[in-house]
């Protein structure tokens, strides 16, 4: 999960969409989870109102999180939602750097259980190395990609 600071200090969560990445305003997103979801929504807002330091949202983590991924999800599945505040990347301009030149602009969060799926990053290379040569992967006059001449014993 990656929280970014954009637009003079407000919180975003960025989310993969199909047309690329986005920002979804979390405070002024909140209301898509009422009324199923009040007490992540009252933890955010309380956390992260007014351009709230992140330290809190990192100690309430246990609370934080589930409002969180579900406004990922609800952008994930309707990026167009009326409730939901979300724009392109390229649209949200990154948070003017504060009197603290020490202050932090993105934070990635990822959960132990995460990282215990698979610490080393094996399974993940092992399915970017067996995808399919495309397009660009085959050689040309300068490259010559060794796969293409692999033999088999």
């Amino acid at each position: 999960m990656k929280l970014v600071r954009f637009n003079g200090g407000k919180t975003g969560l960025v989310v993969e969409l199909p047309s690329g990445p986005h920002v979804v305003d979390v405070v002024g997103s909140l209301g898509a989870l009422s009324p199923d979801d009040p007490i992540s929504q009252g933890v955010l807002n309380g956390i992260l109102k007014d351009g709230g330091s992140w330290a809190p949202l990192i100690e309430h983590w246990r609370y934080a999180r589930s409002g969180l991924r579900r406004l990922a999800l609800l952008a994930m599945a309707n990026p167009d939602g009326s409730r939901l505040v979300i724009c392109p990347i390229d649209q949200a301009r990154p948070a003017l750097p504060s009197a603290d030149p020490d202050s932090i602009a993105t934070l990635d969060i990822a959960e132990l259980g995460e990282l215990a799926r698979d610490p080393t990053g094996r399974e993940a290379m092992a399915r970017h190395l067996s995808r399919a040569p495309s397009a660009s992967d085959r050689e040309d006059d300068r490259i010559v990609v060794l796969n293409a001449h692999r033999t088999r014993r």
